[in-house]
């Protein structure tokens, strides 16, 4: 029996995975954020470039909720058995102090990580929508507010996915 507990650590290789691509996509971001700056090139081809830089954000950030959620749900929640507190005293070097952890962070069930999962798909899919964007040229102002538009709408329709389902559960 004690083996099966034990086996709860594999998923230690996809939270370990999943945190490396999120920090990964970051520095990318980053990256793209200051080439688009440091470059002294067309607006269009600026917008484009931090385009680039939210797309690589948004996988970056599904990725980091993805790993830290299969983290609480499969090895942090069972790791207390009652002693101690989960938090460390300080977080990033001593800066933040959390009290308890964010909601966002805990699976509590198959369900919610399901649910989780397709949130980060969502995502995934809204930086697709950014993508096909890129593509478009944008020579107006009607273009520019159209773009606004379509951004607003699907980022409006990923909110209101998360809370319905808040209310469903």
């Amino acid at each position: 029996m004690q083996v099966i507990i034990d086996c709860r650590f594999f998923t230690m290789l996809a939270v370990a995975g999943s945190m490396l691509g999120s920090v990964l996509c970051f520095l990318e971001s980053y990256l793209q954020y200051f080439r688009a700056f440091s470059q002294g090139s067309d607006q269009g081809h600026v917008v484009h470039l931090l385009i680039e830089a939210v797309d690589m954000f948004l996988i970056g950030t599904a990725m980091l909720i993805f790993g830290m959620g299969l983290h609480m749900m499969f090895v942090g929640s069972r790791n207390l058995n009652g002693k101690g507190s989960p938090l460390p005293p300080s977080n990033f070097f001593g800066l933040f102090y959390l009290r308890k952890l964010p909601s966002w962070v805990g699976i509590g069930s198959i369900t919610e990580a399901k649910s989780k999962i397709g949130h980060a798909l969502m995502m995934i899919l809204q930086v697709g929508v950014l993508e096909k964007f890129k593509s478009i040229p944008m020579a107006s102002g009607l273009d520019l507010a159209c773009f606004a538009g379509a951004v607003f709408v699907s980022s409006a329709c990923i909110f209101l996915l998360s809370k319905l389902s808040l209310t469903a559960s």
